[in-house]
C-alpha cells in the first residue's frame, strides 16, 4: 500500500477528505491566513487563533463564508481581551497580578482567570511570562544591553529568575540564543 493510499485510508476513517482533495485556491487562501495568524500571534492571541480556525475549514473543505463562527463559551469578551492584553504590554516591565487584570475587565478574579484560560489557551502568568520572554528576545536583538538589564525591563525578579524562565521556555540560555540568532551587521554591508 502506497503512502498516499494509506493516507487516504486514515483520512475516511477519520471523515476528513482524501489527501491531495485540497482545492489551489484553498491552498492559497490557507497560506494566507496562516502568514496573518504568525503575524498576529505577537500582539492578537485571539486574532491568530480565528485564523487557524479559518485554515482548519478551509482544508476540512468548509467554505469559508458557510464556516460557523467558533465562539468561544466561557471566555472574555473581545474588548476583555483586548484590555486585558494591552495593560499587560503596558506593565510588562513590573508587577502585574490576577486580581489587577480581572478588574481591568469588570469580572472576579476567579471567573476573570477562567475565562482568560478558556480564550488564550493559558493561564494568565503563563501569558505574561510568554510575553515577557518575548520582549527580552527583542531586546537583546536590538540593544547590547547587559542580560541583567535586559530582565529587569522585562519585569523578571533578576537575572537567574530570566535566564531559568527562558531556558525553559526556548530551550536554551538567554546569552546562547542571542550569539545564535545575532545579526552580523559586517554582512548587512
Amino acid at each position: 500500500m502506497t503512502a498516499t493510499a494509506t493516507l487516504d485510508a486514515f483520512n475516511t476513517l477519520a471523515g476528513l477528505p482524501r489527501a491531495g482533495a485540497v482545492p489551489a485556491g484553498h491552498l492559497a487562501a490557507a497560506a494566507r491566513l496562516l502568514e496573518e495568524a504568525m503575524h498576529a500571534v505577537e500582539h492578537d492571541v485571539a486574532q491568530a487563533r480565528d485564523r487557524i480556525i479559518q485554515v482548519r475549514d478551509l482544508l476540512l473543505h468548509r467554505s469559508p463564508e458557510k464556516a460557523a463562527p467558533e465562539a468561544v463559551r466561557g471566555g472574555l469578551a473581545p474588548w476583555q481581551a483586548r484590555r486585558v492584553t494591552a495593560l499587560i504590554e503596558r506593565r510588562l516591565d513590573g508587577t502585574l497580578c490576577n486580581e489587577d487584570l480581572a478588574v481591568e475587565v469588570k469580572l472576579s478574579t476567579s471567573h476573570f482567570c477562567t475565562a482568560f484560560r478558556q480564550t488564550f489557551g493559558m493561564s494568565p502568568h503563563a501569558f505574561i511570562i510568554s510575553r515577557r520572554v518575548e520582549r527580552a528576545k527583542a531586546l537583546m536583538l536590538d540593544t547590547d544591553d547587559a542580560l541583567a538589564e535586559i530582565a529587569d525591563a522585562c519585569g523578571f525578579a533578576d537575572q537567574a529568575h530570566f535566564s531559568r524562565l527562558f531556558r525553559q521556555i526556548t530551550g536554551s540560555s538567554p546569552a546562547s540564543w542571542r550569539r545564535a540568532n545575532a545579526i552580523d551587521v559586517s554582512l548587512i554591508a
